[in-house]
């Protein structure tokens, strides 16, 4: 079955966050193995470091959060839905994708207003001496694309019927 534009747009921005989140997690860990050896073996800690490792590891889990989306691989309690008839599946699905996108686009709206304002614009980062917004960016950006992998995957009417387990199964 031939993919369309969006869906490999969609697959080629997941291959570019989880990419990322990669770069993002050999950064953390270069970060704390050079603190920890400056510290124990130096007496010289990067003094900041700790600051720099939470805010890496925001953006890793908001990019992480937009990856889990595009594979359609969030929790769900599907127990009630999974009983249902395919057709009212089916309506649940899009009630739930609508209701993701609503909220996804009212996020959006506010953070991008939020990192306009001048509470975050002159916001600065104590230990590092740089404009927090830059950090901030990533609320609108997980948004913007969160929104883009479901509108990407909502023609695949493969995904709207939720499958339940046996317990007997192996």
């Amino acid at each position: 079955m031939q993919k369309s534009p969006l869906t490999r747009a969609s697959r080629w921005l997941a291959q570019f966050e989880q990419l990322l989140c990669g770069l993002l997690i050999i950064a953390f860990s270069t970060l704390l193995i050079v603190n920890v050896i400056g510290r124990y073996v130096f007496s010289s800690p990067l003094f900041f470091a700790e600051e720099l490792a939470v805010y890496i590891l925001v953006w890793m889990a908001f990019l992480a959060i937009s990856v889990a989306i595009h594979h359609d691989q969030h929790v769900r309690l599907t127990m009630l839905v999974g009983v249902m008839p395919s057709h009212l599946q089916r309506l649940c699905y899009w009630l739930t994708e609508l209701i993701c996108l609503a909220v996804l686009a009212t996020l959006l709206w506010y953070s991008i207003g939020w990192i306009r304002s001048p509470s975050a614009a002159f916001d600065i980062a104590i230990t590092l001496d740089w404009p927090k917004w830059h950090f901030y960016l990533v609320v609108p950006i997980f948004c913007a694309t969160g929104i883009f992998h479901i509108l990407a995957r909502l023609p695949d009417y493969t995904r709207t019927v939720f499958a339940l387990v046996d317990d007997e199964e192996d």
